[in-house]
C-alpha cells in the first residue's frame, strides 16, 4: 500500500506525534509511506531519521487565499504524481488542502484525523463556529473517511450534521516502552518523596487553546497562601511563549513558575514531577494526558475533548475541573501535593490506565480503516 501523510505544523506537539507514530509503524508493516509537511522543523528530522520520505510544501496556518491556492496545487500535483492508495491528512488547514486534492485525484482512500473540531472552540464567536462547521461539513463530504481520536469529538460531528457513517473513533496512542512498570514507578516514588520542592507540571504548546492563563491564576492563588514548596515547570514553545514570558514577570511569578522552553526528554521532567495539569479549553485528546499517565503521574485537567473517556469514564472519580474553575483545581492540587498517600494512589490509577492506549492498537485500528 502507497500512503502520503499531510500535516500543516513540522513542530512537536499531539498530532505531530500521532503522524509520527503511524508513518513509521505503517513503514516497518512494509507500506512505503510518505510525508508532506506545510513547513520546515523538528517533525520533519524526526521523520528523517526514521528513514521516511519527507517533503515540504509551504501551507499557512491562516487563510491567505493566494498562498492556499499554491499549495493545493502543488499537493495535487504531489498525489498525482505519487499514486497514493491512501491520502491521510492531520490538522484543519492540512485538511482542507489534502483532502480536496485526493478528492480530485480520486484517491480510493481520502481521511481525513480530526484532533479536536475546531467548532467546539468554546471561545469562537457565533459567526467564526458557523464558518469553520460549513468547512467541516463541506470537507467531509469529500472525505471517504474521518477520524475522531475521541467520542467527544464523533459526538460533536453527528450534533453537527456530519454524517455517522463516515466516521469512527480511534483513541491517540503511546509506546508501550515508554510505560514504566510498576517496579519502576515504585522506584520513583521513592524520589519524589524526599524532594524539598512539590513539582506542577505543564508540558503543551504555547497557544490560546492550552488557556495558559488559568494555570498563571492557579499559580497566582500558592502564592498568595505563601506556598514557597510549590514549583511550576512549563515545558514547550509556540506562539503566545514571549507573551506569557511577560505575563509572569508582570504578576510577579517568576520565582514559582520556571518556563523550561522545548524539551526532547519529556519523560524524564515528567518523572520529577508531583502532579501535572491540563487547563485547556480546547483539545481532541491530549498526548501529555496519556504520556502521564505512561509515567503514573497524576492529572488534574479540565473536563475537555476526550479527557474524561481516559481518565474517567463512569465519571464517578471526581478527577476532572470545569474550564477555568481555578479554585477547584487549586484545592486538587493542593490535596495530592499535601498527601503522599493520595498522590501515589492517584498515580497508581493513571499507570494501570496506560496500557489500553497504545501505538500497536492505535496503528492496527487505523489500518482496519484503510482496507475498509
Amino acid at each position: 500500500m502507497k500512503i502520503l501523510y499531510v500535516i500543516t505544523g513540522a513542530d512537536i506537539g499531539g498530532a505531530q506525534n500521532h503522524l509520527l507514530y503511524l508513518s513509521e509503524w505503517f513503514s516497518k508493516q512494509g507500506h512505503e509511506v510518505h510525508v508532506v509537511l506545510g513547513e520546515d522543523g523538528p517533525l520533519k528530522q524526526a521523520l528523517i531519521r526514521r528513514s521516511i520520505e519527507t517533503m515540504v510544501i509551504p501551507i499557512p496556518r491562516t487563510i491567505k487565499i493566494a498562498k492556499d491556492l499554491q499549495a493545493l496545487w502543488k499537493v495535487f500535483l504531489f498525489i498525482k504524481k505519487g499514486n497514493y492508495d491512501v491520502v491521510h491528512s492531520h490538522s484543519s488547514k492540512a485538511g482542507i488542502i489534502a483532502r480536496l486534492a485526493g478528492f480530485l485525484n480520486r484517491v480510493k482512500k481520502n481521511i481525513y484525523t480530526a484532533h479536536g473540531f475546531v467548532f467546539t472552540d468554546p471561545t469562537l464567536s457565533a459567526k467564526k463556529k458557523t464558518f469553520y462547521l460549513l468547512l467541516e461539513k463541506v470537507f467531509s463530504w469529500m472525505s471517504t473517511n474521518i477520524i475522531t481520536v475521541s467520542t467527544y469529538d464523533f459526538q460533536q460531528g453527528i450534533a453537527h450534521g456530519i454524517r455517522a457513517k463516515k466516521m469512527s473513533v480511534i483513541h491517540n496512542g503511546i509506546p508501550g516502552g515508554t510505560i514504566l512498570s510498576v517496579a519502576e514507578w515504585e522506584k520513583k516514588q521513592q524520589k519524589l518523596r524526599v524532594m524539598d520542592k512539590k513539582i506542577v507540571g505543564f508540558v503543551g504548546r504555547f497557544s490560546s487553546e492550552k488557556n495558559i492563563d488559568m494555570l498563571l491564576r492557579v499559580a497566582t492563588h500558592f502564592k498568595e497562601e505563601n506556598n514557597s514548596s510549590v514549583e511550576f515547570w512549563l515545558l514547550g514553545d509556540g506562539p503566545l511563549f514571549d507573551f506569557y514570558q511577560r505575563e509572569i514577570n508582570i504578576r510577579n511569578l517568576h520565582s514559582m513558575i520556571r518556563l523550561k522552553g522545548l524539551q526532547n526528554h519529556v519523560h524524564e521532567w515528567m518523572d520529577n514531577m508531583h502532579a501535572m495539569v491540563i487547563t485547556s479549553h480546547k483539545e481532541g485528546l491530549p498526548y501529555v494526558l496519556l504520556e502521564a499517565c505512561g509515567r503514573g503521574l497524576p492529572v488534574i485537567s479540565t473536563d475537555v475533548g476526550g479527557v474524561k473517556e481516559v481518565v474517567d469514564p463512569e465519571g464517578n472519580k471526581n478527577l476532572l475541573v470545569k474550564i477555568n474553575d481555578d479554585q477547584a483545581m487549586y484545592h486538587k492540587l493542593v490535596s495530592i501535593l499535601s498527601n503522599d498517600h493520595l498522590r501515589t494512589e492517584q498515580g497508581r490509577y493513571f499507570l494501570n490506565i496506560a496500557s489500553a492506549f497504545t501505538v500497536e492498537q492505535m496503528c492496527e485500528e487505523t489500518k482496519k480503516v484503510y482496507y475498509w
